[in-house]
């Protein structure tokens, strides 16, 4: 069976896998949304302040007006998400092809701009007189898949000129950031007239503009789908079969999925959706790294788990799972494939998930929290006490759900450390 199962995945997914960790789109919007997720965090942090679940700190500031300006930077922060993702996926690109990234960053950002409408007297405009000033509409997740797509063609442009040389040369002794820049002008105007004219194109449809475009028929559908429970629960499984192989499975799949869980909490945020999936969510389960400790420590009686337990515990307390996953090991451990892959994965998931919809736990606000923040700690930095309540009960359901398989694999190794001490004393 496990010859088998090697086998499929040698055939199927390992080449997919790697497919997707190669690609050089993928990997440069996975680390360009990695490298912004302190924005998202700065925002959560000053969201949660102005909305603190205190009715007296909250009138306090609604009375004060203090609530206006802790909003400020949650505004500029993840009310401008996408003119922060064009920018740092072109640079991204950029720079995994060692080419200069800030000149791509910012050429994708004015391209960006180029093609988002312009906002006069509260309609939609490309072109117009008088004061001109962008809606905050496209300019925050609405316009991510725009931003990742202009992003990505203007990055291949950009190095596209700069690998064949076609760009303006200056002579020797001109500083290095001045040749830079004027190596960014051919490029850089052709793009720009060629999203002007994309910008026009679109500006004379029933659309109205190409966000609006593609957030009709890709970014909708995609949240759709990835928002959905059974989307939702496949990603989980996904990230998690692709642990058990020794590959990491967040970093392989964080370029497609986080642009759809973003959306998704930035759609909850501002009160336009109840689905509590999203990166959120996804960040609150995180008891099953010291869940394991805790079976290892409490439960097993093999000297590599007990010391596998020690090492790795303190690592779990920030949800870091790495010990586990490689010092247990649970990469291809046929005893760790249905409880890290399926069972645990699923079940913890739901629990929190029924737990949301059903209305006995307090939907999370959409707040994003870094994935270090310790279990328990993490649901009060939310604001939110219930979570923290169900962080804590899903650590013994984890527990119980680990227990018996610990318990076969534990068995297996002192055996075999029962034989090894037998042959030591021969």
């Amino acid at each position: 069976m496990m010859d088998k199962l090697n086998e499929l995945v040698e055939k199927i997914l390992l080449p997919f896998a790697t497919w997707v960790n190669n690609n050089k789109s993928l990997q440069a919007i996975s680390k360009g949304f990695m490298a912004i997720l302190p924005v998202t965090i700065i925002s959560s942090m000053f969201y949660l302040i102005a909305n603190f679940p205190i009715t007296a700190w909250t009138d306090y500031l609604a009375s004060s007006g203090l609530s206006n300006y802790l909003l400020v930077p949650y505004n500029v922060t993840m009310g401008l998400f996408a003119i922060y993702a064009a920018f740092s996926i072109g640079y991204a690109y950029a720079t995994h092809e060692q080419e200069d990234g800030l000149s791509a960053g910012v050429l994708s950002l004015i391209n960006f701009l180029i093609v988002t409408p312009y906002a006069l007297d509260g309609e939609g405009v490309l072109f117009g007189a008088g004061d001109l000033a962008y809606s905050f509409g496209w300019l925050g997740c609405k316009g991510l898949f725009v931003a990742m797509i202009v992003a990505i063609i203007t990055a291949k442009v950009f190095v596209l000129f700069q690998k064949k040389g076609w760009v303006i040369k200056m002579p020797d002794g001109v500083p290095p950031f001045v040749g830079r820049s004027f190596a960014s002008l051919i490029p850089g105007f052709l793009m720009a007239l060629v999203f002007m004219i994309i910008a026009m194109i679109f500006g004379n449809t029933s659309f109205g503009s190409v966000h609006q475009l593609i957030y009709t028929y890709l970014q909708t559908p995609l949240t759709n789908i990835g928002g959905s429970l059974p989307g939702y629960l496949f990603i989980q499984v996904f990230i998690q079969f692709l642990w058990w192989f020794g590959i990491h499975g967040f970093n392989v799949c964080a370029g497609i999925f986080m642009p759809i869980f973003l959306s998704i909490d930035a759609a909850r945020l501002a009160g336009e959706t109840t689905n509590p999936i999203g990166m959120s969510l996804m960040t609150v389960v995180g008891q099953s790294t010291v869940a394991v400790c805790l079976v290892m420590l409490l439960f097993c009686k093999s000297k590599q788990l007990k010391e596998i337990g020690k090492v790795a515990m303190p690592a779990a307390i920030f949800n870091i799972g790495e010990p586990v996953v490689f010092g247990v090991p649970n990469v291809l451990n046929p005893y760790m494939f249905l409880p890290s892959v399926l069972i645990v994965p699923l079940v913890t998931n739901l629990f929190f998930y029924l737990g949301f919809v059903s209305g006995i736990v307090t939907p999370l606000s959409g707040a994003q929290v870094s994935m270090q923040v310790p279990v328990v700690l993490y649901g009060l930095v939310q604001g939110n006490w219930m979570v923290a309540l169900w962080q804590l009960l899903a650590i013994p359901l984890a527990i119980v759900l680990y227990l018996p398989f610990y318990k076969m694999y534990d068995k297996k190794l002192l055996a075999e450390e029962a034989a090894r001490e037998a042959e030591t004393v021969q």
